[in-house]
């Protein structure tokens, strides 16, 4: 927990540092155990905010309703996904929620939202990084 806290906290200064970065990265597809791949919370019925993205991206986020996870679908072109569903586990402070999951042990994944933006944050364990920002 410890981790996912210093995470969150960090992500808006890896968007500040990835907003630099011109590195595209190797296409990956996520893997996760099963802690952060099936979820026992509960999720309204109405659909997921749609956010525009940078490098003709597209997100789809739809947090738990206690607001401690996120299921995001992201369509990441430069990455090769269509469609890639990742669930995320955070919470909210004040207008501003952050997510990650770090289950795989190749890559780190952060959700960060705030009003109607939101940062798509990935960390490879090369220390190659990528981020879209987007926009509802």
């Amino acid at each position: 927990m410890n981790t996912l806290i210093k995470l969150a906290t960090a992500v808006p200064a890896i968007a500040l540092l990835g907003a630099c970065s011109t590195m595209t990265p190797a296409p990956s597809t996520p893997t996760t155990v099963p802690s952060e791949s099936v979820t026992t919370l509960a999720y309204d019925r109405m659909a997921p905010a749609r956010y525009t993205c940078t490098d003709n991206s597209q997100v789809m986020a739809k947090q738990s309703i206690n607001k401690q996870q996120v299921m995001v679908t992201a369509t990441l072109p430069k990455v090769g996904w269509s469609q890639q569903p990742i669930l995320l586990n955070g919470d909210v402070q004040g207008n501003t929620a952050s997510y990650v999951n770090e289950s795989n042990p190749e890559v780190i994944y952060a959700w960060h939202m705030q009003d109607d933006k939101g940062i798509l944050a990935m960390k490879w364990a090369d220390g190659k990084e990528y981020q879209v920002n987007c926009k509802i």
